[in-house]
């Protein structure tokens, strides 16, 4: 009988449990729908009876707000200034990372066994639940707007160097410089950023780099003694090709060049326009002269290469000029092609610096190249041109110009084509010690050309060029058309003489039909 009681008090225990599990199960049921609960946050988003697509929708509005916000980066300049940058968190690779959080948030209450989601259905009648947002950033989009938009106060590090008057130099001091570094500060900026931003606006720092100048007092002070000079003649040039020359000498005139540094001469002097100092010049061109802004820079390049022979630097780039020049021996020039990239380049293989002084005194090119003399005394060096072939230049060549009247005329000289080596001798003692090829030059020869005019209403004019022409000869036509032109101005001397005497004769007489005669013969005559 005992048994039966304590048998029926188990089952009475499990009945009641069973109701209870039920019920348990029923009120959970009944909280459980295809809404974020009461009480559930995202950040501080109340998501409370939202569907999903609602939450989302919310919420996306509320990042967009968020991405923003303002965030400074700032440094601290060269000049002490406090350089900022303001941009917003999108900018600088703000994105949220974790959308996950929405479909966490509107089924709260859902998940895990029914004992669980009842009693985060119950901590929510008395806590909120917020599920935070996470905004992450892209290192890459950080780094290139930094590169982009912070760099405006970078200021390059400025070298020791050298100046020059009255015969004596000075030594310009240098300072130092400082630069973003876009790549350290995206990193660190992006760490900090991705492990407590709070959200709200803030200042970051950036990183910079200190650049220190080169050179120094010390190693400046070296520079002393001429190693190469060269001096150019430009007595029979035009004005305009002096004005270049002036203004070429200006632009190299000063350079500093530390040990292994290379020395572009186009960077120096291009761009070849009229804001640089340059005039309209004749210059070489696809085997013609021609009229080109800068015309006349090639005898500064020359005169600086021969310097810098002299100075047996190491020469890195040469280019012969098409035709020959006049200023320096045959192979001794060197041409600037800004079109084609042909540049006159060097390097400073001294352990010294060097300084390069160009100048124009009277009609005469000079360009000195200091350094520190560490050659022999009793070593000298001297170069020699050498011709292994000499190309006729052919013969005339006639253009015509059927647009132009009798009497004009434009020519171009003829150039004789070469094929040529410079040497480079050195001698020790007076006596020859080595012979070295510096380099080949090729001058095309080009023909001497002309272009006559054609046009006239005159049939004798016209048939007596058209045989001159026919002559080949330059000089021949160019005496025929003279010829030519010094009959028809006889002609017209003599007419006007008749008409002055017409006229002179009808003012004395007064006679009316007379009058009108001059009249006819004066209109005859215009």
């Amino acid at each position: 009988m005992k048994k039966f009681r304590k048998c029926w008090k188990w089952i009475v225990v499990m009945a009641l449990a069973g109701i209870c599990l039920v019920s348990l199960q029923g009120n959970v049921r009944a909280e459980e729908a295809d809404t974020a609960p009461k009480g559930v946050y995202v950040d501080s988003v109340d998501i409370s009876g939202m569907t999903l697509e609602q939450a989302a929708s919310a919420v996306e509005e509320y990042v967009d707000d968020l991405l923003q916000t303002e965030l400074v980066l700032q440094y601290v300049a060269q000049d002490s200034t406090l350089a900022e940058i303001t941009a917003t968190a999108e900018e600088l690779g703000g994105y949220w990372s974790n959308t996950e959080i929405v479909n966490e948030a509107v089924s709260a209450g859902t998940k895990g066994n029914v004992v669980e989601r009842y009693k985060t259905l119950k901590d929510l009648e008395r806590t909120n639940k917020v599920y935070e947002v996470e905004i992450s950033f892209d290192q890459t989009v950080l780094q290139e707007f930094i590169e982009q938009n912070c760099t405006a106060y970078d200021q390059a590090a400025t070298n020791y160097s050298l100046s020059r008057s009255s015969g004596s130099f000075q030594i310009v001091e240098g300072a130092a410089g400082y630069a973003v570094n876009a790549e350290a500060s995206a990193e660190n900026i992006a760490a900090s950023l991705n492990e407590s931003w709070d959200k709200e606006r803030a200042y970051l720092e950036l990183t910079v780099e200190e650049e220190e100048p080169q050179g120094s007092a010390e190693e400046l002070s070296r520079v002393q003694d001429v190693i190469g000079t060269y001096s150019t003649s430009f007595s029979s040039a035009t004005s305009a090709k002096i004005a270049n020359i002036t203004n070429g000498a200006r632009l190299i005139n000063g350079v500093t060049l530390y040990p292994g540094e290379e020395f572009s001469f186009d960077s120096y002097s291009s761009p070849y326009t009229t804001d640089n100092g340059f005039v309209t010049g004749k210059a070489y061109e696809a085997g013609k002269v021609v009229d080109s802004i800068g015309g006349g820079i090639c005898q500064v390049s020359s005169t600086l290469y021969n310097a810098v022979l002299r100075a047996e630097l190491e020469v890195t780039m040469r280019y012969n000029h098409s035709m020959i020049v006049g200023y320096v021996p045959i192979s001794a020039d060197a041409t600037l092609a800004e079109s084609s990239g042909k540049d006159f380049r060097f390097v400073n293989d001294t352990d010294t610096p060097i300084y390069i002084e160009a100048y124009v005194s009277g009609k005469t090119l000079t360009v000195n190249i200091y350094g520190e003399e560490t050659r022999p005394s009793n070593r000298t060096v001297e170069f020699e041109s050498v011709v292994l072939e000499t190309i006729n230049p052919g013969a005339d060549v006639i253009y015509t110009d059927s647009s132009q009247p009798i009497g004009y005329v434009q020519t171009s000289s003829a150039y004789t084509g070469y094929k040529a080596q410079l040497w480079k001798v050195v001698y020790v003692d007076g006596v020859e010690e080595s012979r070295t090829q510096v380099n080949s030059s090729n001058y095309t020869a080009v023909a001497r050309t002309a272009t006559f005019g054609t046009a006239t209403s005159d049939a004798s004019q016209a048939a007596a060029m058209s045989e001159a022409l026919a002559t080949g000869s330059i000089d021949h036509v160019k005496s025929v058309m003279n010829s030519l032109l010094a009959a028809a101005t006889a002609a017209e001397t003599t007419e006007t003489t008749e008409t002055t005497e017409t006229t002179e004769t009808t003012e004395a007489t007064g006679d009316a039909s007379a009058e009108g005669t001059t009249a006819a013969d004066t209109a005859a005559a215009e």
